[in-house]
């Protein structure tokens, strides 16, 4: 909401400078109208959908991209009659006829609306038999120089440490191409097609189905992602706004006709998959080192307080007085003791360590 309110503001600008007035007090009333009218027509043409209709002849859906003023339409959603429009200012698209009961399936679609009509387009495509090639980057390939903790503090010195910041900038996409090659009289596009699978009932969006076997599924997502294990290979998801706007804005579509649709699937590279596995053993080995580590440090402090347990035992011990009353801590132990004779008490005296002689000895 707030960035329309600034692209509004913005165009206001622009327009006051060509209409030659400085602001909105200084217009008139055929300018201020003038004003709205033309802001208001860039702001619809920015939020609209290029959704399909029903050719009232054929019953097949079209998409603005391959209608014509020629034919009957009518909106897949409330069937009204609805008009092509072909301008010079908007991109071709369908619309109501006014009416005391408005559909907003053009202006205003909801979620279900928009997955209906994406459902449409594309078995359109492969009703008319179109040459599609279906693209999907890897997801995970930017992540891989995230610098996490193992990464850095671990120095085993095997070959994948040094490769650990290789610098993966880019994967190999995964592409799939549905020709001519692929269509036969027994092949049809179906919509909401029923199956089994993992002993469960499933159903896809869209099939390209030969025969009653599934040659391919497209799942449409607006929002929902489909989860992996769901589907059987080969399966693609495809993004339902992208998919509507770019096939009838030519941007996916080459000089040949043939369509390039990214598959939105939460893929990973072959690169990714071993730079993953070897990130599993780098981690294994991080945390098996950190591991070693408080061990280490755990037999470190209890050889620490054994040491110390010891040591206030024998300096206790060393504050007992012997048999003839020298303290045990003040008792020579030396090797080779050098005594003297101290008259005021008549004890030994050793001038190596400072220490008695026992009178015990």
């Amino acid at each position: 909401m707030l960035h329309r309110v600034m692209l509004q503001n913005i165009l206001r600008v622009i327009i006051y400078k060509k209409i030659g007035v400085l602001n909105v007090k200084s217009c008139n009333i055929f300018q201020f109208t003038y004003l709205n009218i033309i802001i208001h027509i860039i702001i619809n043409m920015s939020n609209h959908f290029s959704m399909g209709a029903i050719n009232k002849t054929t019953n097949q859906y079209e998409y603005p991209k391959i209608a014509n003023k020629i034919n009957k339409y009518k909106c897949p959603s409330c069937e009204k009659d609805v008009i092509f429009r072909n301008g010079k200012i908007k991109q071709p698209h369908f619309a109501h006829y006014k009416s005391d009961n408005p559909c907003y399936y053009y202006d205003k679609p909801n979620e279900s609306q928009i997955h209906k009509d994406a459902k449409l387009l594309m078995k359109s495509l492969l009703d008319n038999k179109k040459n599609i090639y279906i693209h999907r980057s890897c997801n995970y390939c930017e992540q891989i120089n995230c610098g996490s903790n193992y990464s850095k503090q671990i120095n085993c010195g095997c070959n994948y440490c040094e490769q650990i910041n290789c610098g993966y900038s880019e994967c190999f996409d995964y592409e799939s191409y549905i020709f001519e090659d692929n269509y036969n009289d027994n092949t049809k596009a179906v919509i909401e097609y029923k199956f089994n699978y993992n002993n469960s009932k499933k159903s896809a969006d869209v099939a390209l189905v030969e025969n009653d076997k599934i040659k391919y599924i497209f799942e449409i997502c607006y929002k929902n992602k489909t989860r992996e294990e769901n589907r059987p290979e080969p399966w693609f998801e495809i993004d339902a706004e992208k998919l509507i706007n770019k096939i009838n804005s030519g941007e996916i579509i080459d000089e040949d006709g043939n369509i390039s649709i990214e598959c939105i699937r939460d893929y990973k590279c072959d690169e990714y998959i071993k730079y993953e596995e070897n990130e599993s053993i780098k981690r294994k080995l991080y945390y098996e080192k950190l591991k070693q580590d408080r061990i280490e440090k755990e037999r470190q402090e209890k050889i620490r307080k054994e040491n110390e347990k010891i040591r206030k035992e024998n300096e206790e011990k060393g504050r007992q007085p012997c048999n003839c009353g020298i303290m045990i801590l003040n008792i020579c132990i030396c090797e080779n003791p050098k005594y003297e004779l101290v008259k005021l008490s008549n004890n030994l005296f050793c001038i190596n360590c400072s220490k008695w002689k026992c009178r015990c000895k």
